[in-house]
């Protein structure tokens, strides 16, 4: 899993990643970054997606704890192209 700055968000958009928002459904419902869509942690840890293995993903939540955790599980069910948004949400709202 590779971490990802969030200064560097806007230029890794253009590797058309699959943001993945990792938060409880409440915290999602609050809003999250545009064209995300909602897995919780949960789900991933049991496996319980299909989310593409072919193109990245952007493990997001709101202080970056959660989405590293969700990106662990996905590394061991072998997905090379994992990253996480460090800082999370909060680290986003500041840059």
């Amino acid at each position: 899993m590779r971490t990802l700055k969030a200064e560097m968000l806007e230029a890794f958009l253009q590797e058309n990643p699959l943001i993945v928002d990792v938060r409880p459904e409440a915290e999602y419902a609050r809003g999250s970054l545009e064209g995300a869509v909602h897995l919780p942690v949960k789900a991933i840890q049991h496996g319980d997606h299909d989310l593409p293995k072919d193109r990245p993903l952007l493990l997001v939540c709101e202080r970056g704890a959660m989405s590293e955790l969700a990106g662990l599980y996905l590394e061991a069910a072998g997905y090379a192209q994992v990253y996480n948004l460090e800082g999370g949400l909060r680290a986003l709202k500041k840059t």
